[in-house]
């Protein structure tokens, strides 16, 4: 694999691909970055923002691992709560107890703040990747 993780002008981290045939040097010193190749194990494409770039080399910021990840959970969260407010609806149109689907939203409105406390204490990325949102809920 011929690539490099570099940023785009927007400040996000991007793996351009070097067409066999093409000089990945002369490719890097225009756009910048780091040459990767199939040797640099460890890249997880689900949080390549969380890579920070520098010289010839990268390394993984897990406290943007950890941001990506909430941001993640809070995505989740929330198609969740598409489903849910379609139950809520046709339970309260049809005159049902709410009280346990209040408590459901309560728990999905908390997930969030359940995942900032547990990624505060992670210290490994292993630990941050792990975290789900059916953890949570």
């Amino acid at each position: 694999m011929n690539a490099i993780l570099h940023k785009d002008d927007n400040g996000n981290n991007l793996i351009t691909y070097v067409a066999k045939g093409y000089d990945i040097k002369q490719v890097q010193k225009e756009i910048g970055g780091v040459e990767i190749s199939s040797e640099s194990e460890g890249i997880n494409f689900d949080y390549i923002n969380a890579y920070d770039i520098s010289d010839n080399s990268f390394s993984l910021n897990l406290e943007k691992a950890r941001e990506l990840k909430i941001k993640q959970i809070r995505e989740s969260r929330d198609e969740m709560f598409i489903d849910f407010d379609k139950r809520y609806n046709i339970a309260f149109r049809d005159g049902v107890d709410l009280t346990s689907l209040n408590q459901e939203r309560e728990v999905l409105k908390q997930a969030p703040q359940k995942a900032e406390t547990y990624l505060d204490s992670c210290i490994s990325f292993d630990e941050i990747k792990s975290l789900s949102i059916s953890s949570l809920v």
